[in-house]
């Protein structure tokens, strides 16, 4: 697939077709995998508190779950909750052999990330976030792959772009998108520059001038703006925030798509391929917990 812009007018990115084709062959081989094994796919989604975005992106994918023919439990826990409390929840959902998947929202209040992570059983870690997941996936061994930094990269495949021996600015190192992504363009042939919040906004310019491609992932409102773009550059957003219950993207677009050649119209599109990509890996962990007994 092939796409051309003309000056000053960036090529929107939106996803809307791509993730139509996902959603129609995902639902096919579920229905292939329930009919063969006599039962759906399980998937545990754990919530912990009212952040906004977390329930507004736990109840979208149970939703999306159950549309699609998997069996989906929706796993509310009270804010407050003590870690031995949290590992007891999290050990019963690793026993329960109808849930093949676990995906746990964050920020979980008062519970520290990676301690969290460390309770998940690995063949059920479908967000890819358990040490042992991200050892495979930085030594490029078969593993969980994180669903947003893979949804946006599948995002820039269909729009035709290639990575190998590109310039990749990643701005943000965290554990769902920085990180993993960082891996997934290094395996890609990629040379990723990686910044974060702490980074002088004059060398973030100057890195973001000289990349081929960029991808906001810090949760910063309106990080990167127009000034920061090379001339016929493409620009990803995966990072969200939200100021007075309003969500915002890293990326300033008005201003990036005078200069990009391509951008993504919203972290909503990266978030429209995200739940697609998060479900086939828990579609992988029931054939594995399954079929390689």
């Amino acid at each position: 697939m092939s796409f051309t812009t003309q000056s000053g007018q960036a090529v929107m990115m939106d996803g809307k077709a791509l993730a139509k084709e996902e959603r129609e062959r995902l639902k096919a081989e579920v229905a292939t995998f329930t009919e063969k094994h006599g039962f759906a796919p399980g998937l545990a989604v754990v919530l912990v508190g009212n952040d906004p975005a977390s329930i507004d992106y736990s109840g979208v994918l149970v939703r999306h779950a159950r549309e699609y023919g998997m069996h989906a439990l929706h796993h509310v826990l009270p804010s407050g909750i003590s870690f031995e409390q949290f590992t007891e929840e999290i050990a019963g959902l690793n026993a329960d052999k109808s849930i093949h998947g676990i995906s746990i929202q964050w920020p979980v209040p008062g519970i520290d990330q990676s301690h969290a992570t460390l309770t998940l059983e690995p063949r059920k870690d479908v967000e890819g976030y358990h040490p042992i997941s991200t050892g495979k996936l930085f030594s490029g061994s078969d593993t969980f792959i994180p669903a947003t930094p893979l949804g946006g990269l599948r995002l820039l495949e269909h729009y035709g772009y290639k990575l190998y021996g590109k310039l990749c600015l990643v701005v943000g190192f965290g554990v769902t998108v920085g990180r993993p992504l960082t891996a997934l363009l290094i395996a890609a042939g990629a040379t990723p520059v990686v910044t974060h919040l702490p980074t002088p906004r004059e060398t973030l310019v100057k890195l973001g001038r000289e990349a081929d491609f960029i991808f906001g992932a810090a949760g910063a409102a309106h990080l990167i703006t127009g000034e920061m773009v090379k001339p016929g550059a493409v620009v990803v957003d995966f990072g969200m925030s939200f100021i007075d219950g309003k969500m915002y993207g890293d990326v300033e677009v008005e201003s990036v798509r005078q200069v990009a050649q391509a951008v993504t119209t919203s972290p909503s599109v990266s978030g429209r391929l995200t739940s697609i990509a998060l479900l086939e890996n828990v579609l992988k962990a029931a054939r594995q917990q399954t079929e390689q007994l």
